[in-house]
């Protein structure tokens, strides 16, 4: 969420993603593919039968969550910057808040997934599946036919391509002895750190952009990550007060998502000293600042919002106490 919140001070305050000259392109390798990979790695239970009724106890749980509360903030920001709702629908990135529609589709296709196919091969056949979408979903697929376009981008389609991320955190939770085994050999981390940098360091030479460097870019990042919170797993426990704060910060990445938007400041782009003068590590600290200040504040509204229970429910999913 800090990652979020941070790539979004960068391009919306300075305007400086996309262009080179910070590291912010680097670390977007790696930032959306580990928030799925999260939501496929908590979503997997041991035991849970995906038949009819859990699927739809499932998703009279998530569509509120996933749907109903995401609208309400996005109507809301597009009237208070002055946007049509309908040009908001259609925006492929509705205005930030794709993301839920887009876990909520990935639900929809693993759990489709999982009831047609009840043996073993539903594994492989997601990841074909994520693979497959990887490949065909990208921000610059268009038909050229307006209507189907239409469609793609009030659909958030090209997002799909997350998918296999999402499914890489399934069976990471599935097959977690296997995949603590490979964390610990000898092998793994020096490959994925030495391809990471190698490739991003080179990457004017390199096919940086060819879709399958991509994918494994993002997929090493995500086992370098992955390594390094689980051998610093200690320092991240509740007994820690980092630990506890950002566990909470955990609990609470629905209500910072929808709410920060909100809060950072658009109006800084008279701000040009990291553009015209570009000193990555200035403008990390100064982002990631404005970033923790936005995230605090977030979660400031989100308690005050939580003091009604209704309120709670229908703006974050929270459960209705009895």
């Amino acid at each position: 969420m800090f990652l979020v919140v941070l790539e979004h001070v960068a391009s919306m305050c300075w305007g400086i993603v996309g262009k080179g000259i910070s590291v912010h392109d680097y670390l977007m390798q790696v930032r959306m593919p580990m928030f799925f990979f999260i939501s496929g790695f908590v979503l997997y239970k041991a035991g849970v039968v995906w038949d009819a009724r859990h699927i739809v106890r499932f998703f009279k749980k998530k569509i509120p969550v996933q749907l109903i509360s995401p609208f309400i903030f996005m109507a809301v920001f597009l009237h208070v910057n002055h946007t049509p709702l309908l040009d908001g629908l259609l925006d492929k990135y509705k205005a930030g808040y794709w993301f839920t529609l887009a876990l909520l589709e990935f639900y929809v296709i693993y759990a489709v997934t999982r009831f047609a196919v009840r043996s073993r091969w539903y594994k492989p056949l997601l990841v074909v599946i994520g693979l497959l979408l990887y490949y065909c979903c990208w921000p610059s697929m268009s038909t050229g036919i307006q209507r189907v376009d239409n469609v793609m981008q009030l659909l958030s389609v090209h997002q799909l391509r997350f998918f296999i991320f999402f499914v890489a955190g399934a069976l990471a939770r599935e097959h977690f002895t296997t995949v603590e085994r490979w964390l610990d050999s000898k092998w793994l981390i020096p490959v994925c750190i030495a391809f990471y940098l190698l490739v991003n360091a080179f990457g004017d030479v390199l096919p940086v952009k060819a879709i399958p460097v991509r994918l494994l870019l993002s997929l090493s990042g995500l086992v370098v990550l992955f390594a390094f919170f689980r051998n610093k797993s200690n320092v991240f426990s509740r007994e820690t007060v980092l630990g506890r704060t950002m566990q909470y910060v955990g609990r609470r990445t629905l209500d910072i998502y929808l709410i920060h938007y909100f809060l950072v400041p658009m109006g800084l782009s008279c701000v040009t000293v990291f553009t015209s003068h570009p000193v990555p590590v200035v403008e990390v600290f100064v982002s990631s600042a404005i970033a923790l200040l936005i995230m605090a504040m977030s979660l400031l509204i989100s308690n005050i919002i939580r003091l009604s229970p209704t309120l709670a429910h229908w703006l974050f999913g929270a459960k209705v106490k009895n």
